[in-house]
């Protein structure tokens, strides 16, 4: 039988996948400008992407944060569940924002300069990008670190384990 939290990483990577497209689409939007604005894809991705990302950190806290003391000591975790949180909550700020630009952008009502909106675009996508690159390799850690798991449990170890 599949390990849940392995089958949550694979959920994790098709809701990075998505966001890794939609950060693609934010990217030529930004280099573009002062372009046509296409209001079908702003729509799609204004109705999108806060669902996404919300399930997105919804399942990074239910498959990564639950196992973060397989690769950190006890003292670091309260910090390291501290700065992923507010992570989290400056992405989903983030992108209120982007969602409300593209919104008054796809109905030509935006109040922000052209260079305004681009700066605006590169700061979520590049961050949104960070993010995720930093939670992957999270994800490979915490992999290996189950695939080693189950023989630092060996009996031969709990045995000595249970001696000392």
């Amino acid at each position: 039988m599949k390990n849940p939290i392995l089958n949550s990483f694979e959920e994790l990577e098709s809701c990075y996948d998505q966001l890794m497209s939609w950060c693609d689409v934010l990217q030529a939007i930004a280099d573009f400008l002062p372009c046509h604005i296409d209001e079908s894809l702003c729509g799609r991705i204004s109705r999108g992407l806060i669902p996404l990302l919300l399930t997105t950190h919804q399942l990074e806290e239910r498959s990564i944060s639950s196992v973060l003391g397989l690769i950190m000591e006890v003292e670091e975790l309260a910090d390291a569940r501290e700065h992923r949180y507010v992570g989290r909550l400056f992405d989903h700020d983030a992108a209120q924002h982007i969602v409300f630009t593209l919104e008054t952008l796809s109905e030509g009502r935006c109040r922000l300069s052209w260079e305004a909106v681009g700066y605006q675009l590169r700061s979520f996508f590049c961050s949104m990008r960070r993010h995720i690159k930093s939670e992957q390799e999270i994800i490979r850690l915490l992999q290996r670190a189950m695939e080693d798991e189950p023989a630092s449990r060996s009996p031969k170890v709990t045995a000595q384990t249970e001696t000392a």
